[in-house]
């Protein structure tokens, strides 16, 4: 089974830290999608959540390449993702809330 390295033809050769974000972000999100912002806080947290499982492979295929310092970048861009998450998660609470008051004062 060939590698990556050996289908782009650059054996020895190591991808940049540029390079790697560039194809993280283009792995994360085509023109065509809407800006993280405009989305659902549901459809937010599936495209996180979708980066960070992305991203857990390359992290895991890292670490096997002994590549840690490259593993620890992705490591933090896991962290990041997570907390980005976590703070979607606590701003729909209270919609939530709001909603569920609404519905109970309705309600006969």
């Amino acid at each position: 089974m060939m590698n990556m390295k050996q289908m782009l033809g650059e054996v020895g050769r190591t991808i940049s830290n540029r390079d790697m974000q560039l194809a993280q972000q283009m792995m994360g999100m085509s023109d065509n999608e809407p800006m993280m912002q405009d989305r659902s806080p549901e459809n937010q947290i599936f495209s996180i959540n979708a980066q960070i499982e992305n991203l857990k492979k390359s992290y895991n295929m890292l670490v096997n390449a002994q590549e840690f310092d490259r593993a620890q970048e992705v490591a933090n861009q896991i962290n990041m993702l997570d907390v980005q998450k976590t703070q979607i998660q606590a701003q729909n609470v209270p919609q939530q809330d709001q909603i569920s008051s609404l519905l109970e004062s309705i309600s006969i």
